[in-house]
């Protein structure tokens, strides 16, 4: 028996075949994973593998599948072409099975892009599965990728002090030996999720001053006559008068991304926004129509503004900018 070449029809054969099945195990994975900023705020896990070595799964995978399947197509290019060309004795393919086979492909590959029915209903149930992870409002990062911050930068952003949180996690048995490590890696040391480490210390959380409720109007009562007679001039002049109500703070477009941005409104409505936030939603929507935008009842501001043609937060902006908070 003559010794065969390493690289031979049947390793390529099999390779193929392999490399298909662990593809198709990363992209199951890929299929049903959170979203990045909840997998990594929850340290989300598949068969023990993280989002991100699961992706790096499918990309190789990916890759050795190409290589295999072309090599394993220049293997069999001659057979190919017979079934292409027709050969007597062997199975030929007909222009009608060419064209179905081109039409089927390209169904599915340009329908992903339009989102045509049937496949709209995949992609649907594909981000169902996705948001379907978030089960409490703690699995929501309060931004995006906030796990890579710094401990002193989170609470800077949050409005935290640093060493009230500090003390706040080492009485909780958190180890942390450098306010700018990660909060990722202080999870990770200590067998933790960021979310964990964000129940800690969410609760020294102090308001912000733009959201803060203005000051009440200062009471002026009005003095009696006769002591107002008995002022002077000047002293008249120096009674307080009213003070006047301060102006609400209003959203700017910074503000907006500062609060909303990777923070999931894409899938809320226009009118779980509105309920959320305390804004007239027909006011808003009057807003919306004079800047050419309408948007469905339940539509998701993801939906609305892909079929808009713009982001998800810059729909967000058109919303709120100009709205007092």
């Amino acid at each position: 028996m003559k010794n065969r070449p390493v690289v031979n029809r049947v390793m390529i054969s099999l390779v193929t075949a392999l490399s298909f099945v662990a593809m198709s195990l990363s992209g199951i994975a890929a299929f049903i994973v959170p979203q990045g900023r909840i997998a990594y705020w929850t340290n989300w896990t598949f068969l023990n593998l993280s989002k991100t070595e699961w992706g790096n799964i499918h990309i190789t995978t990916s890759v050795l599948f190409l290589i295999a399947g072309i090599w394993h197509t220049w293997y069999n290019w001659t057979p190919l072409m017979q079934y292409l060309r027709g050969v007597p004795g062997r199975a030929s393919a007909s222009l009608r099975d060419l064209a179905i086979a081109v039409l089927v492909t390209l169904f599915f590959t340009v329908g992903a892009v339009t989102k045509t029915p049937p496949l709209n209903y995949i992609l649907s149930f594909n981000s169902w599965i996705k948001d379907s992870w978030v089960k409490t409002p703690a699995d929501e990062p309060p931004f995006g990728h906030a796990e890579l911050l710094s401990l002193k930068g989170f609470c800077k952003k949050m409005y935290i002090d640093t060493g009230e949180a500090l003390l706040e996690l080492r009485h909780a048995g958190i180890k942390v030996t450098d306010e700018n490590v990660t909060l990722e890696q202080i999870a990770r040391n200590n067998g933790v999720t960021p979310a964990k480490l964000y129940q800690y210390i969410k609760k020294l959380e102090k308001q912000d001053f733009a959201t803060a409720a203005p000051p009440p109007p200062t009471a002026v009562h009005p003095l009696p006559r006769s002591a107002k007679a008995a002022l002077s001039t000047s002293d008249q002049k120096s009674v307080a008068k009213p003070t006047e109500t301060p102006e609400l703070p209003r959203y700017t477009g910074d503000l907006v991304v500062e609060r909303f941005d990777g923070k999931g409104v894409g899938k809320k409505t226009l009118t779980a926004i509105c309920h959320e936030l305390k804004l007239d939603c027909s006011g808003i929507k009057q807003k919306l129509a004079a800047k050419k935008m309408t948007l469905k009842d339940d539509e998701t501001l993801k939906d609305a503004a892909s079929r808009l043609g713009v982001t998800p937060i810059e729909l967000l902006k058109a919303i709120l900018v100009g709205e007092a908070m």
